[in-house]
C-alpha cells in the first residue's frame, strides 16, 4: 500500500471528488479523517470504507465556519496522532448566471466553499505539519481557476484566488517540508452537475475518480518529482 499509516483529511467528502478521494486513499492504506456537512453521507462513506478493509472517521463539518475546521482538523490529530495530507476538496458553484443575478449570500457561500474553507483547513494543519516537517496539502481547483468563462464568475474568481493561495503556500511551507499542489480538473461527470448534460456528453466527461487518482499520485511522490501544479484530464494519470 502507497499511504500505509499516513493521515488524510478530507474535505467535500460526502460526494465527488472528496468522496472518491476518500476512498482511494484509504484503499492505499491512508487513515481517512472524512469531513463535508451532510453526516448520513459521511457515515456511509465511512462504512463503504471498513468494507474494504480501511479505517475512516467521519467529522460532520461546514468548512465555511473557522470552529468547526479546527475540531475537524484537532479530533483527526487526536484520534490517529498525525496529519500527513490535506485535501481542500469541498466546493459548490451555486448556479450558472450573469454575475448581476448573484445575490450577496450566494457570491459569499461560493467565495467562503471554495476559497476560505481551504484558508481555515491549511492554518488549522499546517501548525501539526511543520512540528512533523513533512506533510502535502492538496487543492482543487478548476481549468477555469485559469481560464474564465461566462455565467460562473464568483465560482471562477474563487478557484483563481485558490490558485494564489496555493502558490504562496507552497513557497512559505517548502522548506518546512511541506508541499502545495493544485490540481485543475476539466469538466467532471457528476450527479449535481450544473449543465445538466445529456448522456452522452457526460461520457466524454472525466470522472471524480480521474481526480482522485491524481490527488494519490500527487502524495505519492517523492519530494524530488513534486509538482506546485497539475492539469487533469479523463485518465490522464496512469497509476
Amino acid at each position: 500500500m502507497k499511504l500505509q499509516g499516513r493521515v488524510a483529511v478530507i474535505t467535500g467528502a460526502s460526494s465527488g471528488v472528496g468522496y472518491e478521494t476518500a476512498r482511494l486513499l484509504a484503499r492505499e492504506g491512508a487513515l481517512v479523517a472524512a469531513a463535508a456537512r451532510r453526516r448520513d453521507k459521511l457515515e456511509w462513506l465511512v462504512g463503504e470504507i471498513a468494507g474494504e478493509g480501511g479505517q475512516a472517521l467521519a467529522i460532520p463539518t461546514d468548512v465555511t465556519n473557522s470552529a468547526q475546521v479546527a475540531r475537524l482538523v484537532d479530533s483527526a490529530f487526536n484520534l490517529f496522532g498525525r496529519i500527513d495530507i490535506l485535501v481542500n476538496a469541498a466546493g459548490v458553484i451555486m448556479k450558472i448566471a450573469p454575475l448581476e443575478q448573484f445575490s450577496d449570500q450566494e457570491f459569499r457561500s461560493v467565495i467562503d466553499t471554495n476559497l476560505t474553507g481551504a484558508f481555515y483547513t491549511s492554518r488549522a494543519a499546517i501548525p501539526h505539519m511543520k512540528r512533523q516537517r513533512s506533510g502535502t496539502i492538496v487543492n482543487i481547483s478548476s481549468r477555469v481557476g485559469k481560464l474564465g468563462v461566462a455565467n460562473i464568475a464568483p465560482f471562477c474568481a474563487a478557484k483563481f484566488a485558490l490558485s494564489g493561495l496555493s502558490q504562496a503556500l507552497g513557497h512559505e511551507l517548502r522548506p518546512a517540508n511541506i508541499y502545495v499542489t493544485t490540481i485543475f480538473p476539466g469538466m467532471i461527470n457528476t450527479d449535481i452537475h450544473p449543465l445538466n448534460p445529456s448522456e452522452e456528453f457526460r461520457r466524454q466527461l472525466m470522472t471524480a475518480h480521474d481526480v482522485a487518482e491524481a490527488v494519490l499520485w500527487t502524495c505519492t511522490l517523492p519530494p524530488s518529482l513534486r509538482v506546485d501544479e497539475l492539469p487533469v484530464m479523463p485518465r490522464q494519470v496512469e497509476m
